[in-house]
């Protein structure tokens, strides 16, 4: 008798319906539609509008009213008043505010200063009021639409979107930036980043010709990327030590700034090996400034517990705590990324996605 194969399908596939085609080889070509983010728009005169495009976090419009003119920082951290610290309980506490954050409605508030002059209405040649309309794009992913537990990389999941969307938002950090993305699955998350950066290293195990994919995709949205952009597409199995990785891969990674992640967090065998990756990663790369990791909570009901709890999330944090914390001191901190940025991809923002930022204590 057969052991019964557990397939587990995407929650995102039940959300909104996207524009799908059959590969013929068990794969779907999918198109996820987005808003271009575009704050720095200006007027008839020049003066900035400070216009987020975005989709509404309730119903899915666009967000294109105007909105205050930030003081704009030069800066590569956060462009929000978004980051919440984790005490060593890992207990959330109220947002903390960056040195010098950029946020568009904060910072004006926080410079004591108030817009008297509002922009000129625009009118089009016939004497109608001109409505900017918010700029739109896609991304066509080849992916499957259900699969074995043990390869959940060849769909497409919310944290990958929330990641995306946090990319756009903070497009100035990540600009001309080197990113290293793991656990990349189907690319989409490297796909938007390259739209900004000058290097990605997009990575995953090679698992049922799932780098071809990606390379596929990549290909599919070469038109998208800045064209300074090197994008790379190498295999990079958590469970392999850093020391065992390719030389050529090595040379790549000390280049790296960001690190980022969206859904790995699954398996506990494959969190351990995550954390062990990612904590050699926080050791040996000279330039890392952050990882960024996404995941959604899962909710169990279990006796032990009497109530409902997030096993995989709560086991994450438990065991990176226990790594950070190998010499009597933390070495690293987490922190807890706000969720008041827009969203430019069409999907359900649930109140269980959340966004870490892992930098060194120090910093």
């Amino acid at each position: 008798m057969s052991a019964t194969v557990l397939e587990v399908t995407s929650e995102l596939y039940a959300e909104a319906e996207f524009c799908s085609t059959d590969t013929g080889n068990g794969n779907a070509i999918s198109k996820f539609t987005f808003v271009y983010p575009n704050r720095r728009d200006t007027d008839a005169n020049g003066t900035q509008t400070g216009q987020t495009n975005g989709m509404d976090k309730r119903n899915g419009q666009p967000e294109t009213g105007p909105k205050k003119t930030p003081s704009i920082q030069d800066s590569e951290e956060e462009s929000y008043i978004e980051e919440e610290s984790f005490d060593s309980d890992f207990d959330e506490s109220v947002c903390d505010e960056e040195d010098d954050f950029e946020s568009e409605s904060d910072c004006c508030e926080a410079s004591g200063q108030k817009e008297t002059n509002q922009p000129p209405i625009k009118l089009d040649k016939d004497g109608d009021l001109d409505v900017e309309r918010p700029r739109k794009g896609a991304i066509e992913i080849e992916h499957r639409k259900s699969t074995r537990l043990d390869a959940v990389g060849l769909q497409i999941w919310r944290g990958a979107l929330l990641l995306a969307d946090y990319i756009m938002h903070n497009e100035k950090k990540f600009k001309n930036s080197h990113i290293l993305e793991l656990g990349s699955g189907v690319g989409l998350t490297s796909i938007v980043a390259s739209m900004y950066a000058r290097e990605i290293i997009c990575t995953d195990i090679d698992i049922e010709g799932l780098l071809d994919l990606i390379r596929r995709n990549v290909q599919r949205n070469a038109h998208l990327s800045n064209p300074h952009c090197r994008m790379h597409v190498n295999e990079l199995d958590f469970k392999v030590s850093y020391q065992d990785y390719p030389r050529e891969l090595k040379d790549k990674l000390q280049h790296v700034q960001y690190v980022v992640a969206a859904d790995v967090i699954y398996d506990d065998d494959i969190t351990e090996a995550f954390v062990r990756t990612i904590v050699s990663l926080l050791l040996e790369l000279p330039k890392l400034k952050a990882i960024y990791i996404a995941l959604e909570k899962r909710y169990v009901f279990t006796l032990e517990d009497m109530d409902s709890v997030a096993p995989c999330y709560d086991y994450f944090l438990r065991y990176f705590q226990k790594r950070n914390s190998r010499f009597g001191v933390n070495r690293w901190k987490v922190i807890n990324v706000c969720m008041n940025f827009p969203r430019f991809f069409d999907y359900d923002k649930v109140k269980d996605l959340v966004l870490l930022k892992i930098c060194h204590a120090s910093k």
